[in-house]
């Protein structure tokens, strides 16, 4: 299962292994690979996304340092 790390607002980083990230109306949830929550950040509370490892993550010849997978942009 690929391991994703989340930058959250106060600029530390967690890992967590999920199947499926996605974000509804600002929030984050990372989801196994049978669909079952297993990590939720708030709206405003995450600001990127990076896919870590697992198996097919990367492309040939991608860069480890290559742009956030998701951003999260501040409500107005």
């Amino acid at each position: 299962m690929p391991i994703w790390t989340v930058q959250g607002t106060d600029g530390g980083d967690e890992q967590v292994e999920a199947g499926l990230l996605a974000t509804e109306s600002g929030a984050l949830v990372a989801l196994s690979e049978d669909g079952l929550l297993t990590r939720a950040w708030a709206p405003g509370q995450w600001r990127t996304v990076r896919q870590v490892s697992g198996v097919g993550t990367r492309a040939p010849g991608r860069a480890d340092d290559e742009d956030p997978v998701l951003v999260g942009l501040p409500r107005r």
